[in-house]
């Protein structure tokens, strides 16, 4: 039942183009380029190519006609967005005049300025994309195709499309993005290649729908994770990567990023960071005190004991707090709209309620302090002397263990209920 619980889910200040401010503002599907759907028409914005911008000077002109470019080519009514964060350099005037629509983010980040500029944008449809002219933005026909035979979020993948020597550190091209996203398939069951491609396309009222929150470069991993989570139509595209064109170093910082890379896929993922290293504890740990506590066990000329059966004990309780900790840890992901609720979900909150975790909490409470008092009685009988501690502790070591489990039981179903609004 507990794996099922952790099952996912089935599935700005701104500026106007003269620089003045403006108030604030289930599976995955390989894409094919298939001219399905239908264009916008009239005067209405199919495509909105954003790209976040922080003193972006020495390439950002020539990204924007790129864009431009593509979209004449096109024939797509669309806008070239540009979501500032703060530049200093020039930049605010290089896209003021080349047409580009222009708003700031006062809040720094790169998700930050992301999602400024998807809140922003006017398009159906957005294309994002990094302004350092790593990326292509006069060849988005396959995400544009993609988009408009039914997909939601379209992803590029540089490892299918081509990196070309020295556009990627190799610690990020052999490691860090391999390690991230084979992470990333087998916590959520995507099938995503390259969780952290900085081109990207989407439906834009779809993902305005997640919730991304976001504020720094874990944006990339949260858009990804999200989608899945609450079963977009995910897609992918073979996309390529140049070196970019700046003379200085890229915002991204590799183990502060990769961190924050992990952090969030490790917190979206509950079953992995907590169910299952707290059942590899907490199974083998009572089932060796429950065998030490019929006697000692040898196995391959090593003596098994009481001591072993004091190590199995702490496993045990480290283990069934880790397992509490994976089910308010899941609760509380749900009750925050971090992601969706889930059937299995659903009939826990059903079943389970503070009185029942209490109750079984008690017992075991009970169980505990009937072995104390057993330990008491025999300790009487050696008239409360010396006598053999191993002895003593095959009684003493599972009624405190009993005795812990039921008191965290019963704390833990408190918290249980105060996430869980229903159990008020």
């Amino acid at each position: 039942m507990l794996n099922h619980l952790f099952s996912p889910a089935p599935l700005a200040s701104r500026f106007d183009q003269e620089g003045r401010a403006l108030p604030t503002s289930p599976a995955y599907q390989p894409a094919v380029p298939e001219p399905a759907g239908v264009p916008a028409t009239g005067g209405e914005i199919e495509l909105s190519i954003l790209m976040p911008c922080l003193n972006e000077a020495e390439t950002l002109a020539l990204c924007i006609r790129k864009a431009q470019a593509y979209l004449a080519r096109a024939g797509i009514v669309g806008e070239v967005l540009i979501a500032d964060n703060g530049s200093t350099d020039g930049s605010l005037q290089i896209a003021n005049a080349l047409g580009a629509r222009l708003i700031g983010v006062e809040r720094r980040g790169y998700g930050a300025a992301l999602l400024g500029g998807i809140a922003a944008a006017r398009g159906r449809y957005v294309i994002m994309g990094d302004a350092d002219d790593s990326y292509d933005f006069s060849a988005l026909d396959a995400y544009v195709a993609a988009l408009r035979a039914g997909g939601e979020l379209v992803m590029g993948n540089r490892f299918l499309g081509g990196i070309d020597r020295g556009a990627m550190p190799p610690l990020h091209r052999y490691l860090g993005n391999p390690v991230l996203s084979y992470l990333g398939r087998r916590f959520f069951n995507s099938g995503v290649g390259d969780f952290h491609c900085g081109l990207r396309g989407f439906r834009r009222d779809a993902i305005l729908s997640l919730g991304l929150r976001a504020p720094g470069m874990e944006f990339a991993s949260e858009m990804v994770v999200k989608s899945v989570l609450h079963r977009l139509d995910v897609r992918e595209v073979p996309t390529t990567l140049a070196r970019d064109g700046r003379s200085r170093p890229p915002h991204l910082r590799t183990w502060r990023d990769g961190w924050r890379h992990l952090r969030f896929l490790l917190t979206y993922a509950p079953r992995y960071l907590f169910l299952y290293p707290g059942l590899a504890l907490a199974v083998p740990g009572t089932l060796g005190v429950g065998v030490l506590s019929t006697g000692s066990v040898g196995i391959a000329g090593i003596e098994l004991s009481a001591t072993t059966m004091l190590f199995a004990a702490m496993a045990v309780l480290l283990g069934s707090q880790l397992i509490g900790f994976g089910v308010v840890a899941r609760l509380y992901g749900v009750a925050s709209n971090l992601w969706p609720s889930s059937a299995s979900v659903e009939r826990f909150r059903t079943r389970f309620s503070v009185e029942r975790g209490c109750i079984f909490g008690g017992l075991l409470v009970a169980l505990g302090l009937g072995g104390t008092g057993a330990a008491l009685v025999q300790w009487g009988d050696a008239g409360f002397g010396a006598m053999e501690p191993v002895q003593l502790m095959r009684l003493a070591i599972p009624a405190m263990l009993a005795t812990v489990l039921g008191l965290q039981t019963i704390f833990t179903s408190f918290l249980i209920g105060l996430i869980d609004g229903r159990q008020g």
